[in-house]
């Protein structure tokens, strides 16, 4: 599919993933992108932990966002890295993720998060997943995501763009064929995209 844009001040996203936020007053050590809990081999906080931070409008929309503790399986030949949109990757590890359309569970999908920073194969860090862009806490959270070319407003989900490439696309509200899937929402746009 063609690739589009929207910029981060005009989606939020539903988070999907298990587990309740937990309201935090206080970010991780060195940020939600500090080197020694995030793109690391081995989990530093519990996997699947989620914290809830609130984005004042300083730097970027004002409002909630969500961010969730999950794993890094393998990636395509498109490295991981800021802004882009992971999927899960293991159906025996609900917490595993992946960037590759060609090797994930199923696309489109509303079980989607956006990686924070570029990351290696098999490590941990945090994803943002719901709720409004927290470019406060994550300066690299900027400018615009990548879409399908046919995002209107209203609900979105994930959808394989181009090879190795995951980003948003709108969901099918409808389908007349018995092998379409029902999609889930990811989160929802105020604009279309460019």
């Amino acid at each position: 599919m063609a690739v589009s844009t929207i910029n981060y001040m005009k989606f939020i996203l539903v988070d999907n993933w298990p587990g309740v936020p937990v309201t935090v007053a206080d970010i991780p050590k060195d940020g939600f992108t500090g080197s020694e809990h995030h793109n690391v081999t081995s989990p530093v906080f519990p996997i699947g932990t989620k914290m809830q931070v609130f984005c004042d409008g300083a730097a970027g929309p004002t409002g909630q966002a969500t961010l969730v503790y999950l794993k890094l399986g393998t990636q395509d030949a498109t490295a991981v890295a800021a802004k882009s949109v992971v999927v899960q990757d293991s159906a025996s590890n609900w917490y595993e993720v992946t960037n590759d359309p060609d090797s994930c569970i199923a696309l489109p999908t509303g079980l989607a998060a956006v990686a924070l920073t570029a990351m290696t194969n098999d490590t941990y860090g945090w994803f943002w997943c719901g709720g409004v862009c927290p470019k406060q806490y994550v300066a690299a959270l900027t400018d615009d995501f990548a879409t399908d070319a046919a995002l209107e407003a209203g609900p979105f989900t994930g959808h394989a763009l181009t090879s190795g490439v995951v980003g948003f696309g709108p969901m099918m509200v409808e389908g007349t064929s018995s092998t379409v899937m029902a999609e889930t929402l990811f989160g929802y746009s105020l604009a279309q995209d460019a």
